[in-house]
């Protein structure tokens, strides 16, 4: 016969029934956390899409001094760089070399040019001759002048001789002293005295002119032949090349001890305290970037005043090129062709709202923005105007403190409403 279970049975007591304080407790628990819970909910609820934080970046509206600028790039050039040539031609010796610091007045390069060297004599020497020339008419002008005097003074005795003759003869008619023939003769003779004397000063007159003429031709002869030769004198004082500006050689044009012809670069002298930026204008900014118009220029993390002092009036490979120059002296340490980065101040206005420049404006072209309330960002309407490099201005629609989501958005797709979490 089998045996049932009945000896491994235990009794087990009727469970008590809990304490209603418990029940209430758990009550109260629950319906804390629901209404803790529930604005979530009722966010999550009313949204289009949840997005987390860390996917966008939010800015508050300020307002203030906004800068309208416009960021260029562009190199350090030389505003002065003269270019020596040569000014004859010869064998060029270089004295300075590529990198070398002169000051003005130095000798850079000389020219050796035999033919201008014979060429210089040669004129000397007929300038020389021709002075003798011109000495030599000076001194036969003064012989010619003194010989006219000298005719003249002789025809002024026989004149007054022949004054006194007639005198003496009209005493000598009065007392019939002295026939009427010979009273006549003495009057013809005076005559004859008198215009021998007129015609001596007219001719003397006459030579006069002539000698001054002659003196002149001479005398402007030898002045031009003088400027032939100051004018290769200075060519062949020009063989010793100088530097027209202090500065840095730049580099040469030509081989050491080279055969050159006239008027063939040398080398370039580098004016390093004329320094300025040559910047690449976009051609979206060709009609406003002006000259005049203020640039902070960007260099070794501070910025120099500027200006710009000229822009090309032609567009290559849709950039228009530009000159900025420094207000004050250069920046020390500046090379030729560094590159630096500079701003164009366009505009400035103050007591302006504005917000960070962010890539928001990409997603609705800037006519809508998520403004930020709470952990709620909702699509609002606005209006953008000025632009700067890290600046947008706004126009309207916004406040100030307002909270703004500044970064792409397109990822939300149509969604007016973002639970931010």
């Amino acid at each position: 016969m089998i045996k049932d279970t009945s000896s491994q049975d235990v009794i087990i007591d009727k469970p008590k029934s809990p304490k209603k304080w418990v029940i209430t407790a758990v009550s109260l628990v629950v319906l804390a956390v629901s209404f803790l819970v529930y604005p979530s909910i009722s966010n999550w609820s009313s949204s289009d899409r949840s997005v987390n934080l860390s996917r966008v970046r939010i800015a508050n509206v300020a307002r203030g001094e906004f800068i309208r600028d416009v960021s260029l790039q562009g190199n350090i050039v030389a505003a002065n760089s003269p270019k020596l040539y040569a000014p004859a031609i010869g064998t060029v010796t270089l004295l300075a070399n590529p990198g070398e610091l002169v000051k003005e007045g130095d000798v850079v390069a000389m020219v050796s040019s035999p033919s201008l060297t014979n060429r210089l004599q040669q004129e000397q020497s007929k300038l020389e001759s021709l002075q003798i020339e011109l000495e030599r008419q000076q001194i036969a002008t003064k012989q010619a002048r003194i010989k006219s005097r000298q005719q003249i003074q002789l025809e002024k005795v026989v004149l007054d001789a022949a004054n006194r003759e007639k005198r003496r003869a009209e005493q000598s008619v009065k007392i019939q002293a002295l026939s009427q023939l010979d009273y006549e003769k003495a009057i013809d003779e005076l005559k004859r005295s008198q215009l021998k004397y007129d015609f001596a000063i007219e001719q003397a007159e006459l030579e006069k002119e002539n000698l001054s003429f002659e003196l002149r031709t001479k005398q402007s002869e030898f002045n031009q032949y003088k400027l032939l030769v100051g004018n290769t004198e200075r060519l062949v004082k020009e063989l010793n090349m100088v530097a027209p500006v202090s500065g840095i050689v730049g580099s040469w044009s030509v081989e050491q001890k080279s055969a050159v012809s006239l008027n063939q670069a040398l080398l370039t002298i580098v004016d390093l305290s004329a320094f300025q930026v040559e910047v690449d204008i976009p051609e979206s900014y060709a009609d406003t970037i002006g000259i005049g118009m203020p640039v902070k220029v960007n260099y070794n993390a501070n910025e120099y005043d500027a200006s710009v002092v000229s822009i090309s009036p032609e567009v290559t490979n849709n950039v228009i090129k530009g000159r900025v120059a420094f207000s004050a002296e250069p920046p020390p340490g500046i090379k030729q062709n560094q590159r630096v980065s500079s701003r164009v101040i366009i505009e400035q206005k103050a007591n302006v709202l504005y917000l960070p420049r962010g890539s928001f404006v990409q997603h609705h072209g800037g006519l809508r923005a998520f403004v930020v309330e709470d952990d709620i960002a909702t699509l609002t309407s606005i209006a953008l105007g000025a632009r700067s490099i890290d600046k947008i201005e706004v126009v309207s629609g916004l406040t100030n403190g307002q909270r703004v989501i500044i970064s792409n958005t397109d990822f939300v797709d149509d969604a007016k409403v973002l639970n931010l979490n």
